[in-house]
């Protein structure tokens, strides 16, 4: 059967401006359904074609981006079936006697309300790279009997040759990032992580990779060392070539010699430089990771100001490594916290000296709470959901009915359709509810100021706590009161759009952009502070309702998985970049002190005054094995600077952030899924000849010494991803 494919068609991601395909005419994009049809994509590759393998096109970066020929694994449209099987062909089918028995002997704790699970248990998952996030982390809690009503599970064998029926129940992986709408592989591929600073990214969860190359051969690629396995060989090596030795892997060899094609290969040299790669390497196929055992996890959150706290962030052993709340110690020991987050407000108050923030933090917890009027954990209905069908034939797996198709998760059980959006950016959908609020409170803030002869009445007002002490004069006042008038047609103008069905709909930031021409475009130096004040008002306001305290307990993914699949527009157009730095040197500290001292300068410029639309965040994570991972640090801290391209001030300052972080005296180092713009010789500085010699060297050896370079591109020439 031929290969499902399309011809000079559009070809764009997730993020960039849907009024605008990224290529307007990709020359050929393939779709393969099958470890054959990968196996005869990359053997009958022309000399003139080159291929890279895409997901579900979340990456912000052009590492996803072919030359020639782009491999789909998972169809973004949803017009092609996805490579997302879960297998039992290699797990447990070539599990080794030795790995088993070691299972075997262990019994995991019960994911239930007595214990407060935590990297508990070892359960191995085994699925095509074209699964998504949200899809295999809501079959893994599941469990076994959704995906395997035939009985071919691990836990399956493991009952019945041992009677032991503890792998049974709810699996989940450690750790995530921020959203499950990637595939699993081009999550872990780029570097993807979250915040679990206790925790190396999910990338090393993996424990074996199945990867075809150019010319077609493909490998069993298995970690040389395992000390949590106590370095047991986990597959079987005659089981495996009886099972990809098959004449239908042949490749370009003759059916006959088809065992020639397949090679198994324990090496940790060569597994951590596939597992962090840009695709370079070929296309993996599918993956085995390590799950644990179900949890659930406490978040809190609260307010504070980025000024007070800076002094603390490079020092891990600080208070904000710590948990937030007294209340909940005598149940959760200090230091059990896990999950550290600082979402920064780039607008600046307090007349620009400083700057409001949100800290998060998680911890594990037993499972404590039910959706209303269930028996189902916190988080689970609402994130998960049921089966609606055992075998869905476009994703080629369970179809769940709110897996990728929920709201972000709300411990509100009065109001189950609210979202907790985790950023500013979530802000940019067509519902234009949540800025109309933060501008009518502005309006009514302003109203109430410009009102009062005794603005010390006022010192305990938001509008107060903005301005901070600012002596306002006559005219300030009379501009004020004309502003308040602009500010209010504004609002109407919003008001119209959202209650016309029929007229266009009004995004976030083509609100926020008017409001900034409004506010720093007047040349009149009175009615141009009142602008910025009245700028940096409504940001407060909508920045404090949004990273505003928080309480609750879900189960993990309801927690983890913070994106809203309900808003198809959410996060259009969007330019990012991720930062990663050693998080014990005052680099890190310094670079989001430039950025803020930029948007101060940017937003001060004289009538062409420009303001970012956007945030700053930084989350931590634990050191990775991957020779190129970003997270190189025995302690790593990662800076994202996210902003809306349609807002006049934001491509500035990520170009900025951009330039400090490329000085070799910040030593910050580009995220390999955002916007990566560094040479081949940054790239050395970063990672070291040790590091890039090994990964080469790996590369050499499963591309004939590069002369197999059918998955060489445009970004991994420029960035130094080739054999030298």
């Amino acid at each position: 059967m031929a290969i499902d494919q399309e011809l000079n068609f559009p070809w764009t991601r997730k993020h960039d401006n849907p009024q605008m395909p990224l290529i307007a005419m990709a020359p050929k994009i393939l779709y393969p359904k099958s470890l054959e049809e990968v196996i005869e994509i990359c053997a009958k590759r022309p000399a003139n074609e080159f291929l890279k393998a895409a997901g579900s096109h979340w990456a912000l970066s052009e590492a996803a981006i072919s030359d020639t020929t782009f491999v789909e694994t998972h169809d973004p449209n949803n017009m092609h079936s996805a490579m997302g099987r879960t297998l039992y062909d290699v797990v447990p089918g070539c599990l080794t006697n030795q790995f088993v028995d070691f299972l075997g002997a262990k019994h995991p704790l019960p994911f239930d309300s007595v214990n407060q699970n935590e990297n508990e248990g070892i359960y191995l998952a085994h699925f095509e790279t074209g699964k998504r996030v949200y899809q295999l982390y809501s079959e893994l809690d599941f469990g076994e009997d959704a995906n395997d009503p035939a009985g071919k599970s691990l836990a399956h064998l493991i009952r019945n040759k041992y009677q032991n029926p503890d792998y049974f129940g709810s699996w989940a992986f450690q750790t995530l990032g921020g959203a499950g709408g990637q595939t699993v592989f081009g999550a872990l591929t780029t570097g993807t992580h979250g915040a679990d600073f206790k925790m190396p990214p999910i990338a090393d969860c993996v424990q074996a990779m199945h990867l075809v190359t150019d010319g077609g051969k493909h490998y069993w690629l298995e970690r040389e060392t395992n000390p949590e396995f106590l370095n047991i060989q986990i597959t079987d090596d005659i089981a495996l070539r009886n099972l990809y030795g098959d004449k239908k892997y042949c490749g370009n060899f003759d059916p006959v010699d088809a065992q020639k094609n397949f090679e198994i290969l324990r090496n940790d040299n060569i597994f951590n430089a596939v597992l962090i790669s840009a695709g370079r390497f070929g296309i993996v196929y599918s993956v085995v990771i390590r799950a644990v055992r179900q949890y659930f996890l406490h978040e809190e959150r609260k307010l504070d100001n980025w000024q007070n706290i800076k002094s603390l962030v490079c020092n891990p052993n600080s208070e904000l490594f710590n948990n937030i709340n007294v209340k909940n110690l005598a149940a959760t020991p200090v230091n059990a916290n896990r999950f550290l987050q600082i979402a920064v407000c780039v607008t600046p108050y307090n007349n620009f000296t400083k700057n409001l923030c949100g800290i998060t933090k998680r911890w594990n917890v037993p499972m404590t709470g039910f959706t209303p009027g269930t028996s189902s954990p916190s988080g689970r209905a609402e994130r998960r959901g049921d089966i609606i069908e055992n075998f869905n034939s476009q994703i080629n797996a369970p179809l769940f009915d709110m897996a990728g198709n929920c709201f972000t998760y709300s411990p509100d059980p009065n109001n189950p359709n609210a979202a907790l959006p985790p950023s500013f950016l979530d802000l940019a959908s067509e519902n234009s509810d949540f800025i109309k609020g933060a501008i009518d409170e502005a309006i009514k803030e302003l109203e109430n100021y410009a009102n009062q002869s005794d603005v010390g009445v006022y010192l305990n007002n938001i509008i107060s706590t903005v301005i901070g002490l600012l002596p306002p004069s006559k005219a300030f006042f009379d501009a004020l009161r004309e502003f308040i008038s602009r500010l209010e047609k504004i609002l109407a103008d919003i008001i119209e759009k959202a209650l016309n069905p029929t007229g266009n709909a009004t995004h976030f930031a083509e609100i926020l952009n008017n409001i900034a021409k409004t506010c720093f475009s007047d040349p009149d130096l009175d009615r141009r502070e009142v602008g910025i004040i009245a700028w940096q008002l409504i940001v407060y306001i909508a920045f404090e309702n949004q990273q505003g305290n928080l309480d609750f307990d879900a189960i993990s993914y309801a927690v983890m998985d913070r994106f809203n699949y309900r808003d198809k527009s959410q996060q259009v157009n969007v330019d990012s970049i991720e930062v990663f730095f050693d998080a014990t040197d005052t680099n890190l500290t310094a670079f989001v002190d430039a950025l803020l001292a930029f948007e101060i300068r940017q937003e001060m410029a004289a009538v062409q005054g420009n303001a970012f639309v956007g945030y700053i965040s930084l989350r931590f994570t634990g050191r990775t094995g991957a020779l190129i991972g970003m997270e190189k640090f025995e302690h790593t801290a990662v800076v994202e600077v996210a902003g809306l391209v349609d807002a006049a001030g934001s491509k500035p300052l990520i170009d900025f952030a951009l330039t400090v972080a490329r000085d070799k005296n910040f030593k910050g180092i580009l995220h390999w899924g955002q916007r990566n713009d560094q040479t081949a010789d940054a790239i050395q500085f970063r990672f070291g000849d040790s590091s890039l010699e090994k990964w080469r060297n790996a590369l050499s050896q499963l591309t004939e010494k590069g002369t197999l370079n059918g998955f060489s591109s445009d970004f991994t020439r420029r960035v130094g991803l080739e054999v030298i």
